[in-house]
């Protein structure tokens, strides 16, 4: 089993903003001019912005850089010490910043993608103390077969740099309705199945319902 991620320049994070409900607008304003700016340089890949649906006053940012000198690059933009301004008086905590390592996709070129706004579920989930490798296991032979589904556009496995416990799913769909197949499939459920058995809390508690709102 190979888990070392071979896009070994490539620098993906996910990450999370609480803000209060007063500074909802100017966060949200904030974090589209970080986006939009994201979009225009040429070392960032994919820059995407969601809320949550049954989370108020949350945006997850979902990225891919070229490299680290990219990412430090964007650092320094005007439009990204915007959104790090929300910290001063704006943010209910500090930005939730999770590194990624990409476990899957391997050994595939990743380049810039141009923004379309799908069907996107996004699962961080806590296994239990020790139930690393389990989990690896099972997605390393249930990514494969998702790939291939119809309206699949995306389907990443990633592991949380520092944290051996933790994991993010990231998945992207052409319409719903494709979701929704893939969701009654046997072999979903036997994922799902046998994840519950691994993690902290339930599988549904982990994934974030979210809207893409880039645009």
């Amino acid at each position: 089993m190979n888990t070392k991620n071979q896009n070994t320049d490539t620098v993906t994070l996910f990450v999370k903003l609480f803000v209060k409900t007063e500074s909802n607008e100017k966060a949200k304003q904030a974090l589209l001019a970080d986006v939009h700016g994201a979009w225009s340089e040429e070392g960032n890949y994919k820059m995407e912005l969601y809320d949550a649906t049954a989370k108020p006053n949350v945006f997850y940012l979902f990225e891919r850089w070229k490299n680290q000198t990219a990412l430090e690059n964007h650092f320094e933009q005007p439009y990204t010490q915007g959104a790090f301004d929300l910290q001063k008086a704006d943010l209910m905590a500090p930005i939730e910043m999770n590194y990624l390592t990409d476990l899957w996709p391997v050994n595939e070129t990743l380049k810039k993608e141009e923004h379309r706004a799908l069907t996107t579920l996004i699962v961080p989930f806590e296994v239990k103390h020790g139930n690393g490798p389990q989990i690896i296991e099972l997605f390393e032979k249930f990514v494969p077969l998702v790939r291939q589904e119809q309206g699949n556009v995306e389907f990443s496995f990633h592991s949380v740099k520092g944290n051996d416990n933790l994991f993010v799913l990231y998945e992207r769909w052409e319409t719903q309705q494709n979701l929704e197949a893939h969701n009654k499939l046997e072999t979903t459920a036997e994922l799902v199945d046998n994840v519950g058995k691994l993690v902290n809390g339930t599988v549904l508690g982990s994934v974030l319902f979210v809207t893409d709102i880039s645009k």
